[in-house]
């Protein structure tokens, strides 16, 4: 049997889980008001760069070079993975018939303050950046750093995009949520 890396291993649970996601995806209530395609593709063009830089293992690339040569820590970046995006689960399911993988308000649309969102108001983006941070660390390369600084960037836009969609709908209800939780990270941002 062929050695498992951690950034096969890593690759492979982001596959496991964006094939739920899809499925998923088909158990949603209706839209009422939906980003633009152009808006759309603002964060989806940089996750893709930023993918890219994280998995695509170039040796020729100017940008590829080991950060550290300690498989420990790609290991720790597989754990982190899969601690990211089971997060991004439980936040999915938690928000269950609301879920839209763009920004998206639905039919009947609720302000969701219970469960993962006690801590963070993103809690999905938060889960999926923890997965990302760690999937760099099992690629363990500076190209792979640059892709997760990308992927960091396009969800701190997508979150500022989104949230003037809710302040939009929840006016001061989500404003009192923005002021007592945090956007990603508890008490830090």
């Amino acid at each position: 049997m062929p050695h498992l890396s951690p950034l096969i291993l890593s690759g492979l649970i982001w596959v496991v889980w964006g094939v739920y996601w899809v499925i998923a995806a088909r158990f949603v209530q209706s839209a009422k008001r939906s980003e633009s395609a152009t808006s759309r593709a603002k964060h989806v063009v940089p996750l893709f760069v930023g993918f890219t830089l994280i998995f695509y293992q170039r040796t020729w690339f100017p940008m590829h070079h080991p950060l550290y040569g300690d498989e420990r820590i790609a290991w720790l970046g597989v754990t982190l993975t899969l601690a990211g995006l089971l997060f991004a689960t439980w936040a999915r399911v938690h928000l269950g018939k609301f879920w839209s993988a763009t920004i998206t308000l639905k039919q009947g649309h609720e302000l969701i303050r219970s469960g993962p969102y006690r801590f963070v108001r993103h809690p999905i983006y938060t889960g999926f950046l923890i997965a990302a941070l760690g999937s760099a660390l099992a690629a363990g390369t500076v190209d792979a750093a640059v892709g997760l600084v990308i992927i960091v960037a396009a969800y701190v836009v997508k979150v500022r995009r989104e949230e003037g969609f809710l302040r939009g709908e929840f006016g001061e209800d989500y404003q009192r949520f923005q002021h007592e939780v945090p956007a990603l990270l508890p008490f830090v941002y």
